[in-house]
């Protein structure tokens, strides 16, 4: 991977992890970092035949615009776990992914201007589908085809687009992998290829007609979730007192909510505290009592059947995995 800064200098990596690295880990990846006066970058790359995942953990201490290269054509996508991404790209033009969103495009070989902000840490999951891969999902999406055979570059409709619980699901299960090789790639290969539906199927679905709401209602619907945001810590809020807070009624909140994310309300709450239980059980000590506390559950009793619910396992199993 190169990187060349605005000041023209070219980001200069060295293999392996930083030794206190607390992950996640990306099982079998080639990892190299970064550290200067102004980044601290830390990659991890898994390359197979018709397929790449590289995941990036990293910060900048300044403002920085990095300039770079798409060498090869074929499906690319951008999932934002942290932070933000605002990219130039020539074969589509602007892009910006928020946190939790995720991009997804073809592109020819192309050159590419990233801007990261001022000490923001960010994490990203890319990926890219090789038009070997994607003759296997031809016969599923219509027009694709003809898309990779006509396009030099193509944003596909619906995105950026807000990462579903089942897309999540899916990295979870990538970035925590527990299988040895040879038993490991075959597990990437049939999650990179269900990920990569997911997202096609997403955007399709995009294309078709939908409610169009007024800037003040969408505004008001975005504002809902950011207001939920900071109930993953806490008992979920009534729904009246929520239509109240953004100043929307029940019906039209519920839906404009489930058209912008895909859930419903409360299913995108639980989501969200559950994949941060999650998360700390797999990458810190803290008792299971106390984590359930952090994500909303007084009770542990509650927080296990609920985990259980989502993952098929007691949060002790999952850690002792």
């Amino acid at each position: 991977m190169e990187l060349t800064l605005s000041n023209g200098n070219l980001l200069e990596f060295q293999d392996g992890l930083p030794v206190h690295f607390p992950g996640p880990f990306l099982r079998g990846a080639i990892s190299y970092q970064a550290k200067s006066n102004l980044s601290e970058l830390v990659i991890q790359e898994l390359r197979e035949d018709c397929y790449s995942i590289r995941y990036v953990i990293g910060r900048f201490l300044k403002k920085i615009d990095a300039r770079g290269w798409i060498h090869s054509s074929g499906i690319y996508s951008l999932f934002m776990l942290k932070g933000a991404s605002r990219k130039q790209i020539g074969s589509i033009g602007k892009l910006h992914i928020r946190q939790d969103q995720f991009g997804c495009f073809y592109s020819e070989a192309t050159s590419f201007v990233a801007v990261f902000d001022k000490s923001k840490e960010f994490h990203v999951l890319d990926l890219f589908f090789s038009p070997v891969l994607l003759e296997e999902v031809y016969p599923y999406f219509d027009g694709l085809k003809k898309t990779v055979e006509q396009e030099s570059g193509y944003l596909f409709p619906g995105i950026p687009g807000w990462t579903l619980p089942g897309m999540q699901e899916i990295i979870g299960q990538i970035l925590d992998c527990r299988f040895d090789a040879p038993t490991r790639k075959f597990y990437f290969d049939l999650k990179v290829r269900e990920l990569l539906f997911e997202m096609l199927d997403f955007s399709y679905r995009s294309a078709k007609d939908k409610t169009v709401y007024s800037s003040s209602d969408s505004y008001r619907i975005h504002q809902s979730r950011d207001i939920l945001a900071g109930f993953i810590d806490k008992k979920p809020p009534a729904l009246k007192w929520l239509c109240k807070e953004v100043g929307l009624n029940e019906f039209k909140l519920k839906q404009g909510f489930r058209q912008y994310f895909h859930s419903s309300i409360f299913d995108w709450l639980y989501e969200r505290k559950m994949m941060r239980a999650r998360e700390l059980l797999l990458t810190t000590n803290r008792p299971i009592k106390e984590i359930a506390a952090l994500v909303g559950y007084p009770r542990s009793t509650n927080f296990t059947t609920a985990f259980r619910r989502k993952f098929g396992v007691t949060p002790g199993s999952m850690r002792r995995k």
